[in-house]
């Protein structure tokens, strides 16, 4: 059985982050994740789309994080980025190794890892960081119709979506970028919201568009709504404020109303977890959780957010804060790991 000192479970920018911090303070990682590096960004980021952060921001392991056009940077980009990083800082990867089994022993954690091929294999891990990020599976809305064919969570290529009838609900950054992208693709987009406009926060490059269009008819608002009914051909809305029922003729739903997290990893680890958000319990000083040698980094430490929200750059402090906790040495002198209210 193969033996590891840290085994950190996740390969987004903060796993990687936490490999970089503890290769620095002469502890061995290994690095694993049950998809690609950057497995969120790749899955959920449409083509071309950029991050609401300044690159500077995104920046990880001590390497610069330039755009040439020296505006946001692109999901591509960033997983260009994130390759050249593991290349670059010599990480020890390996992707498409999902965690299926933990049991704690005398010594650490033996951890069962299933590839794509079917096989499996245990290794022995003394010391552990959960850096699983919290966007696992689709939040749902809990009514009749929402498992029929045309309805889908990711936007993909909005190509597919040319000529067609499509609802998208939500209002926030990714229903409106969904909206503009199919709009440009001809499609003929409605949105359903809850509120009475479009989220305030929206990247402010897309809401003075979206909003622009929406005045001009060019995409059909229906606010205040909540769905009631999804339908082969319909969905039924309700008005939050007058309660009347709005039906709209529909060839595709797009629900964009969040993702949940999958806790599966911290119960594995009989981690406790608390609060509205279901977070992990840790020490902001060394993140450690409630099982000793069992650590969580980066937005993993907020659970399903909801009231507070965890992003990569309020997370730059966690693979330091754990270096120093697996050598001994005192938590060092940066800001503490910081949770953001949504506003």
């Amino acid at each position: 059985m193969e033996r590891i000192n840290v085994l950190i479970i996740g390969a987004g920018p903060i796993g990687l982050e936490v490999g970089y911090s503890l290769q620095m303070a002469g502890c061995a990682a290994v690095i694993v994740d049950a998809g690609e590096i950057g497995h969120t960004i790749f899955r959920l980021f449409p083509p071309s789309t950029r991050f609401f952060s300044s690159p500077e921001r995104l920046a990880i392991a001590g390497i610069d994080c330039p755009v040439p056009t020296q505006e946001k940077i692109t999901g591509e980009e960033y997983l260009a980025y994130l390759r050249s990083v593991v290349v670059t800082r010599d990480l020890d990867v390996r992707t498409f190794h999902r965690v299926t089994a933990a049991t704690q022993s005398d010594e650490g954690f033996i951890v069962t890892l299933s590839e794509l091929s079917g096989a499996s294999h245990q290794v022995h891990a003394s010391q552990v960081v959960i850096a699983c990020g919290g966007t696992h599976r689709p939040r749902t809305l809990g009514i009749p119709g929402e498992t029929l064919g045309h309805v889908q969570s990711d936007l993909g290529d909005p190509h597919r979506f040319f000529g067609r009838r499509v609802l998208i609900i939500g209002g926030k950054n990714s229903a409106v970028e969904s909206a503009l992208r199919c709009w440009r693709a001809h499609a003929n987009v409605t949105i359903s919201y809850r509120r009475n406009c479009i989220y305030e926060r929206v990247k402010y490059w897309l809401r003075p568009e979206v909003e622009s269009l929406i005045k001009e008819g060019r995409i059909t608002a229906c606010m205040p709504t909540r769905p009631l009914e999804i339908h082969p051909d319909h969905v039924v809305l309700e008005r939050t404020d007058t309660h009347e029922q709005i039906t709209v003729p529909v060839d595709d739903v797009l629900l964009q109303i969040g993702y949940e997290q999958d806790d599966t990893l911290f119960r594995m680890f009989d981690v406790a977890c608390e609060g509205e958000q279901n977070a992990p319990v840790f020490n902001p000083d060394t993140m450690e959780s409630s099982v000793p040698n069992v650590f969580i980094a980066g937005t993993a430490i907020a659970g399903t957010q909801q009231r507070y929200k965890a992003y990569i750059e309020t997370s730059h402090g966690h693979g330091p804060r754990i270096a120093a906790a697996m050598t001994g040495a005192p938590p060092p002198e940066i800001d503490a790991a910081r949770v953001l209210p949504e506003g």
